[in-house]
C-alpha cells in the first residue's frame, strides 16, 4: 500500500513540474527530500491504552436509576474505571466501545447505559434467569481540568 502511495504523489508531483515547465532534477530533488522526511518534523506516537474489565462477585438489588458499581476490578488500564462510583471517565479522547452482559433474577430488568446523563444504549431482561446485553459505542471526551460542570 505505501509504494502505491509514493507512485501517486510522484506522478502526480511529476505531472505538476512537466506542466509549468519545472527543472525536473530540481522537482526530483524536493520530492527526495520528502521521501527522506528531511524536511518534516515527525514526533513519536503517543497512544494511551485505555481499557477496564469489571464484574459483580455478589448479586445486588438496584433501586430506580442507581448506578451499578462492579466489587471486581479485573483491568483497569488508563485509570478510567472508579470502582467507588462505578462511572467510567475517558483518560483520552477518542471512540469507546463498552459491553455488558446481565442475568435477571426475578421480575423486570432494566439497565442504561448512560453518557453525561443521556442513554446511549439499554438492555432488557423479563423473568428469572434471563440473559440480556448491553453493546454500545460512543465518543467521549477527556474531561477538562478547567470544567465548571
Amino acid at each position: 500500500m505505501m509504494s502505491h502511495l509514493w507512485i501517486l504523489i510522484i506522478l502526480s508531483s511529476l505531472s505538476y513540474g512537466l506542466s509549468n515547465r519545472k527543472n525536473c532534477h530540481t522537482l526530483w530533488k524536493q520530492l527526495e527530500s520528502c521521501i527522506s522526511r528531511k524536511d518534516i518534523e515527525t514526533k513519536p506516537s503517543q497512544r494511551e491504552s485505555v481499557a477496564f474489565s469489571v464484574t459483580r462477585t455478589t448479586d445486588t438489588q438496584l433501586s430506580p436509576l442507581q448506578t451499578l458499581v462492579f466489587d471486581k476490578v479485573y483491568l483497569n488500564e488508563g485509570g478510567g474505571y472508579n470502582a467507588h462510583t462505578g462511572l467510567f471517565t475517558a483518560p483520552v479522547n477518542g471512540i469507546y466501545y463498552f459491553a455488558v452482559t446481565f442475568m435477571a433474577q426475578s421480575g423486570n430488568t432494566h439497565l442504561l447505559l448512560l453518557k453525561n446523563n443521556h442513554e446511549i444504549a439499554r438492555g432488557y431482561g423479563d423473568s428469572t434467569y434471563d440473559i440480556g446485553s448491553i453493546v454500545s459505542s460512543a465518543y467521549l471526551k477527556k474531561k477538562s481540568n478547567h470544567s465548571s460542570s
